[in-house]
């Protein structure tokens, strides 16, 4: 941060000492000592700071208003504004992906094969993410760490989601024809992956085995 606010090191651990009442207020402050560089003469471990978002921007404003820390403060605006972007589409996203989902889950449960494939809603939900993103709903909950417990639609970006959606959307439609397992997998087989993904070189050894 001493970089962008013009300022000493020290100035930077003298304004944290100073407000550290203020700056506790949105977390402990966390710091750690760092010796002295190897080749270097003498010179004590010192204090390096590791601060929060909260503790980051309060910091800033505490701050003269240089041109290096008004540049800096601009640039986290942008960012902020970005992430709120990215964080309402992939929102919009989501509750595009539940409307699909229940119309998909409609479709199945009035499908004339549901009696003779009693695991007709997991199947049909792991071909989806199969031909969706080339890789398989066990595979991708192990290389994300996601939950048993948790949508899989958690975790994936705009492209993936939209991907998952336009396979949902065309499964949704083969149902309505009264197509079974078999044919739905064909007919979805014709067109290919629509958004590949790649898993790591491990996980793919695993899935082979």
């Amino acid at each position: 941060m001493a970089q962008y606010g013009d300022s000493s090191i020290h100035a930077v651990s003298q304004l944290i000492r100073n407000y550290h009442t203020d700056l506790e207020e949105f977390g402990v402050l966390a710091f750690q000592m760092r010796k002295p560089q190897k080749g270097s003469t003498g010179g004590r471990p010192r204090k390096v700071w590791h601060l929060n978002e909260e503790q980051t921007m309060l910091l800033l404003a505490y701050m003269d208003n240089t041109e290096p820390v008004r540049k800096f403060k601009k640039s986290l605006v942008h960012q902020f504004g970005l992430m709120k972007r990215k964080l309402y589409e992939k929102q919009v996203q989501f509750e595009l992906g539940k409307e699909f989902s229940k119309e998909l889950h409609q479709a199945i449960a009035e499908s004339p094969y549901l009696d003779e494939h009693h695991h007709l809603y997991g199947n049909i939900n792991k071909l989806i993410y199969q031909q969706a993103l080339g890789v398989s709903t066990k595979a991708l909950r192990q290389q994300r760490g996601i939950p048993k417990d948790e949508p899989i639609t958690h975790y994936l970006d705009s492209n993936e989601a939209g991907a998952v959606k336009r396979v949902k959307e065309q499964t949704s439609t083969l149902l309505g024809m009264h197509f079974n397992y078999q044919q739905i997998k064909g007919a979805l087989q014709v067109q290919g992956i629509v958004y590949q993904i790649t898993l790591p070189a491990k996980q793919l050894m695993k899935e082979g085995h």
